[in-house]
């Protein structure tokens, strides 16, 4: 299975809606004040990381290790990292004339090969591996699964049974539009920047 980048609206993260209230101020920026406005793209991004993280589902740890920012529309390339990630696995945007305003979105992915699979936007086969009987991650709920079919990840019923998953169903979807992500991006900007709304 190819790589993961994921086409749900909402995981572009789209910092260049403040950059545009500003545009012509912007335009003006000194070199520092560039700078200044990368890192708080950069710190937002780094708390997109780190929440999303928190929330995945995590049984031996790839997928949780697994997530990149990687710039949209501008110079820079995604790095790998590993939870709790840190600011040195963001890239830098460029602050070179237009491509400074131009490189001011950040792609949120996962770059596991089951990343569809933990991120509930799929349905597959699950079943408990030999070599990992137990998750690293907390146990969020325990039951059965119907083996019969294709389920969701987080798809499994109250009872007796194995089953055990370590985040919610739809827990990614939830993140998305339930308003985590928006928080995510807004305290990374007020740690950096101090830039409110």
């Amino acid at each position: 299975m190819k790589r993961t980048r994921s086409k749900v609206p909402g995981l572009v993260f789209k910092s260049g809606r403040r950059v545009g209230k500003f545009k012509n101020a912007v335009k003006n920026f000194t070199d520092q004040e560039k700078k200044d406005l990368n890192l708080a793209f950069r710190e937002a991004a780094l708390k997109v990381l780190n929440d999303i993280a928190k929330k995945s589902p995590e049984w031996g740890g790839t997928f949780k290790n697994s997530w990149v920012a990687t710039p949209v529309n501008g110079k820079g390339v995604a790095k790998s990292g590993s939870f709790p990630y840190k600011l040195s696995d963001i890239p830098k945007l460029s602050i070179e004339g237009e491509q400074f305003l131009k490189a001011t979105k950040f792609e949120i992915s996962n770059t596991s090969k089951y990343a569809d699979f933990a991120m509930d936007l799929i349905p597959g086969r699950f079943f408990i591996p030999k070599e990992k009987p137990d998750p690293n991650g907390e146990v969020e709920a325990s039951g059965k699964r119907d083996i019969t079919r294709d389920t969701k990840r987080g798809d499994i019923s109250p009872g007796d049974g194995k089953a055990r998953i370590t985040a919610p169903l739809d827990w990614y979807i939830n993140y998305l539009n339930g308003g985590g992500l928006q928080k995510s991006i807004d305290a990374g900007f007020v740690k950096a920047f101090k830039f409110r709304k």
